[in-house]
Formats: structure tokens, sequence, C-alpha cells
């Protein structure tokens, strides 16, 4: 059942997360969560660390709605962090720690929501739904890289298209 909701919640983040941003904010918030929960709470059950991911991810889904902007730019920060991350454990590269692929893969997320807002949230929310529906699942490298890629690309199809049609009927 829990695979079955992350899988879903991926889905979403990769076919809406620019038209509902406080699904990929709170779907961010959710990936933090299990990244420090993974960190913070060893030992602890499984269900524990869900529940500390799901609190913090509503946590950014509530802010989302209310404070928007903050909520998206931090958002794309922790989603640029997160992701490069991802990705470097994916790569298998040996990089020390991992703050510093989350702090530079913030940055580029961060920039990228400030300067490119639409597009920033259509590359994000592909990628971060890729990462959960892929996580999820449990594929092994290189092939868990590999679906990253052709999920994100499909989550861009389909929210490029969207904003196309948005922008025709206005």
């Amino acid at each position: 059942m829990i695979i079955l909701g992350r899988v879903i919640v991926g889905f979403g983040m990769l076919a809406l997360g620019r038209q509902l941003f406080w699904l990929f904010v709170g779907g961010i918030g959710f990936l933090f969560g299990l990244n420090v929960a993974g960190n913070l709470l060893t030992g602890q059950s499984e269900m524990t660390t869900l529940l500390f991911a799901l609190v913090i991810g509503l946590i950014g889904a509530v802010a989302a709605l209310f404070i928007q902007r903050l909520a998206v730019n931090t958002a794309g920060f922790i989603g640029g962090g997160v992701i490069a991350v991802q990705l470097v454990e994916a790569m298998a590269l040996e990089v020390g720690s991992t703050l510093v692929p989350f702090i530079v893969g913030g940055v580029i997320g961060l920039i990228l929501v400030s300067i490119l807002f639409d597009w920033a949230l259509i590359v994000l929310s592909s990628l971060a739904g890729g990462q959960v529906i892929v996580e999820a699942v449990g594929w092994e490298r290189p092939l868990s890289l590999i679906m990253i890629v052709v999920f994100a690309v499909a989550g861009i199809a389909i929210q490029a298209s969207q904003m196309q049609r948005e922008g025709k009927s206005n």
C-alpha cells in the first residue's frame, strides 16, 4: 500500500506539478522528510519514518497555499538539492559528504525557480516525480537512472502541452 501511494504521488508530481504546485511542494517536503528521517531516526520503524515525512510534506503543502512564492522557492532549493543527491547516489559517485551536491543542486533549483518559474516547476516536479516512482518501485542502477530520465521527459511533455493549451485558451 505504501508503494502504491508513493507511485500515485510521483505520477501526480510528474503530470501536475505546475498546476498543483502545492502537490509539488508537499511532495518535495515528503522526499526531504524521508531523507532527513533516514539520517535522524535510525532504528525507528518504517511507519515512524513515513509519518515524519508526511508531516514535513503536509507542512510544505499548507505553506504553499498561503505563502506561494516563498514555499515554491524553498521547494526549488530543497528539490534541486534532493535531486542532486539522488543523482550522485544513482551514478555511484564518491563526493564525500552529500552536503556539497545538496547545496549545489539547491542553488541551481532556486535559480531555476526564480528565473523560469513555470518551466522550473515543470522540470523539477517531473524529475522529483520520476525519482519518487523509481524509488517506490525499487529499480536498481543503471535502470533507475534511465527510468528517472524517461519519466521526467514524459512529465515535461505532459505539463508543457498543458501549459500550451492554457496559453491558447487565454
